[in-house]
């Protein structure tokens, strides 16, 4: 495939930050990780903005990431990338609340020693944390992460770096215009009644700049999702860390390693997160990822 022009970006990060540290959760991290390229200190990944573009991704310093972004069609606009990487990688976030609150939490400050500079790795877009959240209902990752792919080959792009195949995820509007293309792909009819009726709602609300109460109401409203999808695409895709998840038992269970409970219930989760304020569900994602990281290194040994 042929690549058009290029464009360079510098982007800044909220200070600390370690690009090492997302790099390291991606790459075990098939949701997010499959269709882009995770090697050493580099990360090449692709999307739409709305031109189709693919960026490679490298440390520029302390607290910086250099994107070199190549277009496969016509130029785009860099801004639009800059937004969208800043959104993957959550660039801008301010970690400094949570860090000075791990100070009076001997438990949780070892964790933040770990992942000390992690800022939180999302979705690409919003939109994708959607139809992942629509694809992998009661489906195995694996089996969810094919619905996926075969979702991008469909209406999506797929391009080849170095020999390896880079996603390019669809865009509401690509999706809902092209539904008879969606239910072949998928092959489930509930499943595409989801991610036609998501993307219908990206389309028709700017749920970007709703308050998160508001935010979260409406992705429960759409068909095929309820209070946990509209939790996750908020965490996940929209990046509201102040929402700590309501349910969730690998998170009890990791707390429960962190601050030595047994059993932990979320009425523990509860307690230990509150202190945390707003940034609660940021307390959370570091104990999963943390937790997460552990058993990779298990699995490894």
């Amino acid at each position: 495939m042929s690549l058009s022009a290029d464009t360079t970006l510098a982007l800044p990060a909220a200070a600390p930050f370690d690009f090492s540290q997302s790099v390291s959760f991606l790459d075990g991290f098939s949701p997010c990780a499959d269709g882009r390229i995770c090697r050493d200190a580099e990360l090449v990944t692709g999307g739409f903005a709305p031109e189709p573009f693919v960026a490679h991704l490298s440390p520029d310093g302390p607290d910086a990431v250099r994107a070199h972004v190549d277009w496969l069609r016509a130029a785009g606009d860099g801004s639009a990338v800059a937004a969208h990487l800043d959104n993957f990688l959550s660039l801008s976030d301010d970690l400094t609340p949570m860090y000075e609150a791990a100070q009076a939490d001997e438990a949780f400050a070892s964790v933040v020693g770990d992942l000390f500079g992690y800022h939180h790795v999302g979705f690409p877009t919003p939109f994708e944390a959607a139809c992942w959240a629509a694809l992998s209902q009661q489906t195995s990752i694996r089996v969810a992460t094919e619905l996926r792919d075969a979702l991008v080959r469909a209406v999506g792009r797929v391009a080849v770096v170095d020999g390896t195949a880079v996603s390019l995820f669809p865009t509401p509007a690509m999706v809902r215009a092209r539904p008879d293309e969606i239910r072949d792909a998928i092959g489930n009819e509930r499943k595409t009644k989801s991610l036609l009726a998501a993307a219908e709602a990206f389309l028709e609300h700017d749920l970007a700049n709703l308050t998160t109460d508001d935010l979260l109401t409406q992705l429960a409203d759409v068909w095929g999702f309820g209070s946990w999808s509209a939790e996750f695409i908020a965490l996940r895709g929209f990046g509201r860390m102040s929402i700590l998840p309501s349910e969730e038992s690998r998170l009890c269970t990791a707390v429960g390693d962190v601050y030595g409970i047994e059993n932990a219930t979320m009425n523990d989760v509860r307690r230990c997160a509150d202190p945390y304020g707003d940034c609660r569900g940021y307390w959370a994602h570091y104990i999963r990822v943390w937790d997460f990281l552990g058993d990779e290194s298990v699995s490894d040994d």
